[in-house]
């Protein structure tokens, strides 16, 4: 795991904090660079079974989770995110995809699984600026 401004017991301070899945390391790189112009910290997980540690762990507005990942992927990380939260009497936390795959294929599965939304890769800070405030997660204006 890559923490990035944030401790393992949650929030350092007041600024939003995602969690990004994604198993390769450029995509994890340029959605940090991304998420710190908008004002977003993150914690970077290579992996499915990696975010669902994270999340046990680390407070976060939103997960942005891969969906074709080695091992764990993302449909079914985000099955045993949501199992793991309701488990513990946690809130809810939005889980959005991210793939380059199409949505309407793509869509019904992620929706199946309890994910919350959809960003196509390669996707625009404008794009990621746009989901972040759709989710409830504040940025600035990037």
């Amino acid at each position: 795991m890559d923490d990035a401004n944030t401790p393992a017991t949650g929030h350092a301070s007041s600024v939003p904090h995602v969690l990004v899945a994604e198993d390769h390391p450029v995509n994890r790189v340029v959605a940090q660079a991304m998420l710190a112009s908008l004002g977003v910290s993150c914690t970077l997980a290579e992996d499915g079974e990696e975010a669902v540690q994270c999340a046990a762990t680390v407070e976060v507005d939103l997960i942005l989770m891969d969906l074709h990942m080695p091992g764990l992927d993302g449909l079914e990380a985000t099955r045993q995110l949501r199992a793991q939260a309701a488990a513990a009497g946690r809130a809810r936390v939005p889980v959005v995809a991210m793939t380059g795959g199409d949505e309407a294929q793509d869509g019904p599965a992620c929706l199946a699984a309890g994910m919350d939304g959809f960003l196509a890769k390669p996707f625009t800070v404008e794009a990621l600026k746009d989901c972040l405030r759709r989710h409830g997660v504040p940025c600035t204006a990037g």
